[in-house]
């Protein structure tokens, strides 16, 4: 299985790009995690949205910062450890690990649970057998050691972007324009899961962290390539945010109204406004979007195993494969492929956010050992640190079962293991064979 093994310098930046901006999804993060985000904020999601835009802003200066100095296949690992040693280096990872496997199902369980029913009659058995036929696909393009997911991101995101614009434009022509959507009209820890739930929808652009010992160009590849992904990602969610608060109305009723009838608003509002046949188009690349966010996120997963565990790529992805398949069938013997998405996608924000904040946390670390250090670093790793952990208190609190159980078991889980695993109690996993990793 040598096509696997990761090569140096082998992507070109434009590749790279692609792959950032597939990992956010536009499409299926504006149809899924847009919607999450709803939930909580309501009307006031574009308002929350600018803040979830403005808290990972920070976190994109301090990636980049990164970035431009360790080119990696292990990113937020590599950073992390770099700064605070292999110990916080491994409960970061650890999270991370934990928010990018649970990722998997929930981007799938939405394709099978949610998207698909919302156009055809399918029975359960058909949906759960959809769900693992999805994750065999997802395993096997990993397994072929090809680079259409590279190719397929970069095609897929292109035209979902067009027909993101496309049914906002048409959706405003017909609703107008409100101030409505920019108002604070919710309590303020419901507008703050809100903006935790649209900044998650634009940490996908962090898998090219995972790609700097492969991208030509290294460290200045994947900062820009990850900047770029950030931008065309927040214009294109602050806009999807507002047109589907317009199209239910610009009230906190008409969207809740919305979300009781549909968990699909991008199809909801593509049937309203264009007809059956746009939504058709919006459902196939909905699918599409999903998938190669899916593909992306296996990619920095497979990449960060191999690192963390000093395995090679082969059993690193069947590795990532086997826990993918298992979360699946946990999520089936227990509730249905909506509860699934929801619990998933609940513990992939909760430990994402909170490995965010450990690696901003020693950022000033990082940055006065390899002598870079800027005055306002502590202000920014400050600032971002304050902000993750008050979106992640509000997230939890007040508790609600079983999602808080869920956030608050996932982020224990990441922080124990990375704890035993930073103290080599698990030295079955610290073999000494080559990582490609290196500083720029």
């Amino acid at each position: 299985m040598h096509r696997l093994e990761l090569k140096e310098s082998s992507l070109k930046p434009y590749l790279v790009v692609s792959q950032a901006i597939s990992s956010i999804a536009p499409l299926g993060s504006v149809s899924a995690y847009l919607t999450f985000a709803m939930t909580y904020s309501l009307v006031s999601t574009t308002l929350a949205g600018i803040l979830g835009v403005f808290i990972y802003f920070i976190w994109v200066i301090i990636g980049y910062r990164f970035s431009k100095y360790i080119a990696s296949a292990g990113g937020i690992y590599d950073f992390a450890r770099s700064g605070g040693g292999e110990t916080v280096g491994k409960m970061a990872g650890w999270l991370y690990w934990i928010s990018y496997a649970v990722y998997l199902p929930s981007s799938t369980a939405y394709i099978t649970g949610i998207v698909l029913t919302s156009f055809f009659k399918l029975s359960p058995l058909i949906d759960d057998l959809l769900e693992f036929g999805l994750a065999f696909m997802l395993i096997a393009f990993m397994l072929s050691g090809l680079r259409v997911p590279f190719y397929y991101a970069l095609i897929s995101s292109t035209i979902e972007g067009l027909l993101i614009t496309g049914l906002g434009l048409k959706v405003l022509s017909v609703t107008g324009l409100s101030i409505a959507p920019l108002a604070l009209k919710v309590p303020v820890g419901s507008f703050f899961s809100g903006a935790l739930g649209v900044g998650f929808v634009m940490v996908g652009g962090g898998v090219t962290f995972f790609l700097g010992y492969e991208a030509q160009g290294r460290g200045r590849t994947v900062g820009r390539s990850y900047v770029t992904a950030y931008i065309l990602a927040s214009a294109l969610v602050l806009f999807a945010s507002y047109f589907e608060i317009a199209g239910a109305g610009y009230t906190n009723s008409g969207v809740s109204h919305m979300l009781s009838v549909t968990e699909y608003p991008g199809f909801y509002l593509a049937s309203m406004y264009l007809g059956q046949g746009f939504a058709l188009v919006i459902l196939i690349f909905t699918i599409s979007s999903l998938i190669g966010s899916a593909l992306a996120a296996y990619v920095a997963l497979a990449r960060l195993t191999h690192v963390m565990m000093h395995k090679n790529m082969l059993i690193s992805i069947i590795s990532v494969g086997a826990f993918f398949i298992l979360l699946n069938a946990v999520g089936i013997a227990f509730g249905n492929l909506t509860w699934l998405y929801l619990i998933s996608t609940e513990a992939s924000l909760v430990t994402l956010y909170a490995s965010h904040a450990i690696t901003a946390f020693i950022f000033p670390l990082f940055t006065k050992k390899i002598n870079a250090k800027k005055f306002y670093d502590i202000i920014l790793a400050a600032t971002s640190v304050v902000l993750m952990v008050y979106g992640l208190y509000s997230n939890i609190i007040p508790y609600q079962y079983p999602l808080s159980t869920v956030g608050l078991i996932s982020i224990a889980s990441g922080i124990l293991i990375g704890i035993i695993a930073g103290a080599r109690f698990l030295h079955i996993f610290e073999h000494d064979s080559p990582v490609p990793s290196s500083r720029k």
